[in-house]
């Protein structure tokens, strides 16, 4: 793989180096960019490659567990998003490391960073794979303030913003006022006709 490696080192240096100089101009007009952490990474990944360790992954580094979220009024099926599920026991006996690296990455390209799908560090969907709808999984506990804690911790200068949107439990908006994070509101969604909204 050295020339496939060789070749993305090459265009992640190009990108890198023109992404400064537009940051660098961005600051310097007084904005700030915000960026975003997708909750999962893709099974191809350079990430689950290089630590397979850190995912629910069999012998052959297949996902045991896969992403999604369950049934709902978008989907009757519900979303089978396929990526692999972390193990969390062993996220949290190496201490986060494979979180804060990731996060310390991103810290350097954007000056705030939103927190995709924050539900499931409460409770996520956990799918066997090879399940043909995600309407076969079940809700396994996230990391909850163990990963949030960390995360914080390490990084208080960061500017953090949960994605709450969707239908969430109690125990979802509480796990996000303990870390003291912000949540989002999306306008469009204040005039729901179901119900009162909590976006007006």
């Amino acid at each position: 793989l050295r020339e496939d490696i060789e070749l993305f080192t090459y265009i992640q240096y190009l990108f890198f180096e023109q992404w400064t100089k537009l940051k660098a101009y961005i600051n310097g007009l007084g904005i700030g960019i915000i960026g975003d952490i997708p909750i999962y990474v893709a099974m191809d990944s350079a990430d689950v490659w290089a630590e397979p360790e850190f995912f629910q992954l069999d012998e052959k580094n297949l996902p045991v567990e896969v992403s999604g979220v369950p049934p709902d009024d978008f989907s009757t099926e519900g979303q089978l998003w396929g990526n692999p599920l972390y193990d969390w026991d062993k996220m949290q006996s190496d201490g986060f490391g494979w979180w804060i690296r990731r996060v310390e990455g991103a810290s350097r390209l954007f000056d705030a960073i939103r927190i995709d799908h924050f539900r499931a560090f409460e409770r996520y969907w956990s799918i066997p794979a090879g399940a043909e709808t995600a309407k076969e999984g079940q809700w396994e506990p996230g990391p909850g303030m163990d990963l949030l804690r960390v995360l914080t911790g390490w990084f208080p200068h960061i500017t953090y913003i949960a994605e709450d949107l969707g239908l969430l439990t109690p125990e979802v908006h509480q796990l996000r006022e303990a870390a003291g994070l912000p949540g989002m509101k999306v306008l469009e969604f204040a005039f729901d006709s179901r119900d009162t909204s909590s976006y007006l």
